[in-house]
């Protein structure tokens, strides 16, 4: 009677209890990275658009230590998301967007609808930096952003994903005489 008790038992648990809709999703897209900054007050974002499927990722954080063309002396920038001021966004649209003017101007374009929107609870962002020349007169460095232990969240969905690379661009800047 017991073992019977038990195995009935660890089958309703086993079969019974669930963490939620959690969804292993791969939204990951190949678009170029660009980005922008607000000077006034210290904010970033790092985006990339898909317009084919209408879909973009955003990295939006505030810092006073981040610059957006200089170059750490340990070669990466880390920042925490947590949800509020330092986010990861991902979105699908309505319709084609213009990156610049969606993420980089004060006031967004009006007629654009957001018909999906996941955003990160939690997880960090690392931006990678690495010299690829040296001519003399500038370096040019090219920065990878990193995107680790994410949680994307958003009506009624969860994905989570380990690691994403949400891309590389490249900046060049003069060297010092």
């Amino acid at each position: 009677m017991n073992k019977a008790f038990y195995i009935i038992t660890s089958l309703v648990l086993f079969f019974g209890c669930s963490e939620g809709d959690i969804i292993e999703n791969d939204i990951l897209f190949d678009a170029p990275v660009a980005n922008c900054e607000n000077q006034n007050d210290n904010t970033f974002v790092f985006y990339k658009v898909d317009s084919d499927i209408n879909q973009a990722f955003s990295l939006n954080f505030t810092s006073s230590t981040f610059e957006l063309n200089t170059v750490p002396e340990s070669l990466s920038f880390t920042t925490s998301l947590n949800g509020t001021s330092n986010t990861l966004v991902y979105r699908q649209f309505d319709q084609s967007i213009n990156g610049t003017e969606y993420f980089c101007s004060s006031v967004p374009p009006g007629n654009i609808s957001v018909t999906q929107e996941l955003i990160a609870s939690n997880g960090s962002a690392e931006i990678l930096y690495a010299e690829k020349s040296n001519t003399g007169t500038e370096i040019t460095y090219t920065r990878t952003i990193m995107l680790t232990n994410i949680t994307l969240e958003g009506n009624g969905i969860t994905i989570r994903q380990e690691l994403i690379e949400l891309g590389t661009d490249e900046f060049t800047i003069p060297v010092s005489q």
